[in-house]
């Protein structure tokens, strides 16, 4: 990697950018001299590995010179006047934002996480080179995933799964978009990933040969047309695939195979759109105008799907070659072109772009709607539907008639009590489909949003405006007025308000109610924005929840997991009683199994074992089944049973029967409150009767 890396500098970097970048090599290689990594490679490979991730998007010369030092502040004794000094100050400035990243830790429990993420993303966001090397080095650290301890991988790739690659999509970043999600897919589903795989590489001849005709028509195609473009080819990547596979299902995958068609200019776009429309048969609906209507994050492209003569179909994607290095580095591209005044301009505008959509997440306050947010909008499919004339509206895949509302216009969702949907009446949580057409029922009457809404809502501009509608109704008067009526219906209830405010019962009404503060709870209440009932049924019923299982605790004389049941059995295989150690299993119909630990009989039942104890507040009979071996002698039983007799002890069965060598064998079934008193029974009756000279515990299963 090294040396590759510092060939690559030297062709693609000016004399002096590649001056820059050499002297944070020296100097990296000085700082990580005796650092390894967990594959035994020295530090500084993964150093080059992120610098050669950033060179290869053709950013600047500081973007790459701090992505080889973009450890050194944490893992070596340089400082950041080593690296001014060797360098200049801009890098300097984008290590240590980087440093400031990496110490964010996450926490030991979900909303930690998602709240420092958020503080990753503010970090990241004052400078956006920040986020193009912090992606990076996550690109790297997935590649070479595979020496962390599993627990790690998982770990490690689900939050990149959440959180850095869509935020590589809102950049724009589709190659490291597509190469992060497809490691992630690689550790997460292992199984579904090599299943996949064996399948594709089954059948990679035969599309090799079927890609290989495709792509000599196209070619023929712009000759035909005397156009200047490249033509390309692809697989679908794993996870796409995977995706599409369980949302749809295979007859309905389209671009397992795709083509891009790259040319000089938008009109050749077009061009080309029209003459492939001529060699193959289209399939309907399935032509994409992100030239004329691009992504939010800044995607263009014209994208149709096509047949082949014996039925295959394929994905073409055409493009200019401005817009590929867009749609391949995004918001890197445009380092590009640094010297042009209009570029420079033009990245600007990104760089606001980007800064303005940070700020716009920041107003979600709520961690889990924070995550949420960063995932929509930018999914590779997206839905054309229609008003009721017909004008055409862009939303993300599985948008609802309330994202189309606020698309529409802000007071159309605000007032909209219900919708149609193709002419028939549906319910707003509908997930549209393409062609759809969509009719929004209003009410001057309407109280404004529901706050469910934002459960099924997948379009920022409707979240953002139902968020700004509740904020705008926490008034003072309210929040008093909703605070009184909750008092009010507390007191009735018999229950405290500092119960409904306790950390655990408002946690749980602000993920169900995407309540932002316990004041926007008040102000909800206050102007009916939620029910009483809706705030107030959950708790009590948790309330008379916990009252059931505190007297299922009282009297189940046991404890599964933690918890107590009310359906169980005592194995016959084992009869274990109090003082036994104990497992259970469980059936389909939810009857708990207890045995010992020691039943030979765990083996053989399917299932898991489930850890098991006494309830020791319980008390009552358990039988078991005792075997008396002994030397015959006249009135042995009658003995035996005197013994028992005089202990007090209900027995319900009693078997004797004759042994070989003058021995005899007396079964008895005793009732006992647990094992000290059994083992006090049996060394009364040793002490009591010396011609018995065995005891033990039988089994009748």
């Amino acid at each position: 990697m090294k040396e590759d890396f510092l060939k690559y500098i030297r062709e693609h970097y000016e004399l002096y950018d590649g001056r820059l970048i050499e002297q944070a090599y020296k100097l990296a290689i000085i700082g990580h001299k005796n650092d390894k990594r967990l594959s035994g490679d020295d530090w500084i490979e993964h150093s080059a590995g992120v610098a050669m991730i950033l060179a290869e998007m053709h950013m600047d010369a500081e973007t790459v010179a701090a992505g080889l030092l973009h450890d050194v502040l944490d893992h070596t004794d340089l400082t950041a006047k080593d690296i001014s000094e060797a360098t200049n100050d801009n890098v300097d400035e984008l290590v240590k934002g980087i440093t400031k990243v990496n110490g964010l830790k996450y926490g030991k429990n979900e909303l930690d996480e998602t709240e420092n993420l958020r503080r990753l993303i503010v970090a990241m966001g004052k400078d956006i080179r920040v986020i193009i090397i912090k992606l990076a080095d996550r690109l790297h650290n997935m590649r070479t995933i595979e020496f962390l301890p599993r627990e790690k991988q998982i770990k490690y790739s689900t939050e990149t799964s959440e959180v850095f690659a869509p935020l590589a999509e809102r950049l724009g970043l589709s190659a490291m978009h597509a190469e992060l999600n497809n490691l992630c897919f690689k550790t997460l589903n292992p199984e579904d990933y090599k299943e996949l795989e064996e399948e594709l590489n089954s059948k990679y001849d035969k599309w090799q040969q079927t890609m290989k005709r495709i792509k000599g028509v196209l070619n023929y195609t712009l000759k035909e047309y005397e156009i200047d473009g490249k033509v390309s080819s692809r697989f679908k990547s794993l996870y796409s695939m995977y995706k599409k596979f369980q949302k749809k299902g295979t007859e309905k995958i389209y671009d397992i195979i795709a083509f891009r068609i790259l040319v000089n200019n938008v009109d050749d776009c077009y061009r080309v759109l029209g003459a492939a429309h001529q060699k193959f048969r289209l399939i309907p609906g399935r032509i994409k105008d992100y030239i004329a209507a691009p992504k939010p994050n800044g995607y263009q492209s014209l994208h149709t799907t096509l047949l082949t003569d014996d039925g295959t179909p394929f994905e073409l994607q055409i493009r200019t070659f401005e817009m590929h290095e867009y749609c391949e580095y995004g918001i890197a591209a445009h380092w590009n072109y640094k010297g042009a005044s209009d570029n420079a301009f033009m990245l600007q505008e990104k760089l606001d772009w980007i800064k303005n959509l940070i700020e716009q997440d920041m107003q979600i306050t709520d961690n889990k709607n924070f995550v949420k947010a960063l995932q929509v909008d930018f999914s590779s499919s997206e839905i054309w539907v229609f008003t009721p004339k017909h004008k055409p509206i862009n939303l993300p895949e599985g948008a609802t008639p309330i994202d189309f509302a606020y698309a529409v216009h802000s007071e159309l969702g605000d007032k909209c009590i219900g919708c149609k949907v193709n002419g028939k009446q549906a319910s707003v949580a509908t997930k549209l489909e393409t062609g759809d057409v969509v009719e929004i029922i209003t009410s001057v009457t309407s109280k404004g949003p529901s706050r469910d809404w934002l459960n099924v809502v997948v379009s920022r501009d409707a979240r953002k405006n139902i968020m700004q509608f509740f904020k705008k109704n926490m008034t003072e008067e309210n929040i008093t007025l909703g605070k009184n009526i909750l008092e009010y219906e507390c007191q009735k209830a018999k229950i405290s308000l500092g119960e409904i405010l306790s950390d655990e019962n408002f946690a749980e009404l602000k993920e169900k109610y995407n309540f932002v503060s316990i004041d926007d709870m008040f102000a909800a209440v206050g102007y009916k924005g939620v029910t009483v009932n809706q705030i107030m049924k959950p708790i009590l019923t948790k309330i008379q929840e916990k009252q059931i299982s505190k007297q299922a605790l009282e009297n189940s004389p046991f404890i599964i997991e933690g918890k107590p049941i009310e359906r169980y059995k005592l194995s016959h295989c084992c009869s274990p009683i109090p003082g036994d150690e104990i497992m259970a299993t469980v059936n389909k119909e939810g009857l708990y199994s207890i045995h010992t630990t020691d039943c030979k009989n765990l083996r053989y039942i399917g299932g898991s074992n489930l850890k098991a104890e006494w309830n020791p507040k319980v008390k009552r009979l358990y039988d078991v089944h005792l075997s008396f071996v002994g030397e015959d002698c006249v009135g042995a039983l009658n003995k035996l049973l005197s013994v028992v007799h005089r202990m007090d002890l209900t027995f319900s069965a009693v078997k004797a029967q004759a042994l070989p060598n003058n021995k005899f064998e007396i079964m008895i079934a005793l009732r006992v409150f647990n094992k000290r008193e059994l083992d006090r029974i049996i060394l009364n009756i040793r002490q009591s009767l010396p011609f018995v000279k065995a005891i033990a515990r039988k089994n009748i299963g």
